[in-house]
């Protein structure tokens, strides 16, 4: 009897299969021989009671890529178990997801965890490819998990999954709270990247510099509190950073982009250090990326120069920078006025009578770029001639040749073409007054135009003392 007992036993391990069949099945799948479905009806007949080995099976093949298989595998693990398996239903739910069928896969997820409630792996795959659904739905399935196994971190996992679907306000409120000392690297990395995104800076440094506690040497990390702390302006921090990304972070571990070395630039450039910012600036320059990151090492290149008062330059990589645009707008083609004012205003001598050559031909070029910009953009076209009234302003100081009249009129005309005016229109409005004021009274010498317009400071200034006693004056000159 003990014999027989035995022999049963041992027939019946035999046929249930052993972790060598699964061994040996993972080399059968690597070498892939031409009658690998032959060879594997053996090692199904002999594991067709054993799930565990049938799923280990099937992984084997999902790591292949051999889906069909993988499936064949799954199902018999599911025969096996009367269809009551978890990760068999893992494995059929991993097999849709590869096969982009996400509700196939949440619903493969669905069953595993219904046999299994203690398994965290069905739990977190179902979020994952249910968040491009229902981030919110997601988060609420881990919120089960969190009931069934207290201890397992869930907050950094639904901070994953708001991270993935770029609901970066909620991955930042839930990265939050989860302790320091419990976040991994990838934690650190999506924690301090989504407040970058959401320009909440602050938090993002703090995340990035807890991360860099832990790893110092982490490329991305140390990248982050680099742009984080150029937003802060904490420029020496940003320095500090900068060059710990080009000197202590291992090359092989780090691909450099332009934006790296714009930041490096830009960190310099707040930190006073212009002959080092343009070097790196320079350095990003050669890069082989689009005009739109050229223009922005172009744009951060001007910047260094003007710091250094070196107007010529600027004015050239600002150019540059204008020309790798797309579509730059308003506000970016008037730099390049605002520029060439700065360029001709360092010009001035101090003791030096008039406006040398050299000062009038950068205020030519500036406002040849008003006239640009009042053609390019019909939004800016008052702006463009406020500035370029003034610019000739400066340039016919005595008003004798009038160059700025015409702009000062068509300015007051467009703005008086509106019922209502808010400060920035008043502002413009009274200079441009002044300006046709004085230019009636002192060199067309015609008090009662002069008259006019000084009633009109006057009506936008009623307590203006000294426009008060000009009208006086002039009222009396007309009669």
């Amino acid at each position: 009897m003990g014999a027989l007992l035995m022999g049963f036993s041992t027939g019946a391990m035999a046929q249930d299969g052993t972790k060598a069949d699964v061994d040996a099945v993972k080399s059968l799948i690597k070498s892939n021989p031409a009658d690998l479905a032959k060879l594997m009806k053996g090692y199904y007949s002999k594991n067709k009671k054993n799930a565990e080995n049938l799923v280990a099976f099937g992984r084997a093949f999902y790591e292949a890529k051999d889906t069909a298989n993988a499936r064949v595998a799954a199902n018999n693990a599911l025969t096996a178990s009367k269809r009551q398996y978890s990760p068999a239903y893992v494995l059929l739910g991993d097999i849709a997801a590869l096969g982009d069928d996400g509700g196939a896969a949440a619903a493969m997820y669905e069953q595993a965890i219904y046999y299994d409630k203690t398994n965290p792996d069905p739990y977190r795959k179902y979020a994952l490819v249910y968040r491009q659904i229902d981030p919110e739905g997601a988060a609420a399935k881990l919120e089960q998990l969190r009931a069934e196994v207290p201890d397992y971190p869930v907050d950094a996992l639904k901070a994953h999954i708001y991270y993935l679907s770029m609901k970066y306000g909620k991955a930042i409120e839930t990265y939050s709270q989860v302790p320091t000392a419990k976040m991994t690297r990838s934690d650190f990395i999506e924690y301090a990247n989504a407040c970058y995104i959401a320009q909440q800076y602050q938090q993002g440094y703090d995340a990035a510099v807890a991360g860099l506690a832990k790893e110092p040497t982490n490329g991305t990390l140390t990248r982050l509190a680099l742009f984080c702390s150029n937003k802060l302006k904490k420029y020496d921090d940003a320095v500090k950073y900068a060059d710990a990304l080009f000197t202590k972070v291992h090359k092989d571990s780090i691909n450099y982009s332009h934006l790296d070395y714009l930041n490096y630039g830009d960190a310099l450039v707040g930190a006073g250090q212009y002959e080092l910012a343009i070097e790196q600036l320079k350095k990003g320059l050669s890069l082989e990326v689009e005009d739109k990151e050229l223009a922005d090492l172009h744009k951060s290149l001007s910047e260094a120069y003007k710091q250094q008062k070196n107007f010529p330059e600027a004015i050239t990589s600002y150019k540059s920078y204008l020309a790798k645009a797309k579509d730059p707008d308003a506000i970016a083609y008037a730099g390049l006025g605002l520029l060439n004012q700065q360029h001709a205003r360092s010009l001035k001598v101090e003791g030096q009578e008039g406006l040398s050559e050299e000062e009038l031909a950068a205020y030519r070029e500036a406002d040849k770029v008003w006239g640009e910009l009042a053609e390019k953009y019909a939004d800016a076209a008052e702006y463009a001639l406020y500035q370029r009234a003034s610019v000739n302003a400066i340039m016919d100081p005595d008003n004798t040749q009038a160059l700025a009249k015409p702009y000062f009129e068509k300015l007051v005309e467009l703005i008086n073409a509106r019922e209502e005016h808010d400060a920035t229109d008043n502002s413009r409005l009274e200079k441009s007054y002044r300006y046709l004021m004085f230019y009636y009274y002192s060199v067309a010498k015609d008090n009662k135009t002069a008259l006019d317009y000084a009633n009109k400071i006057l009506e936008i200034k009623p307590d203006d003392e000294g426009i008060k006693k000009v009208v006086e004056s002039l009222s009396k000159n007309v009669k």
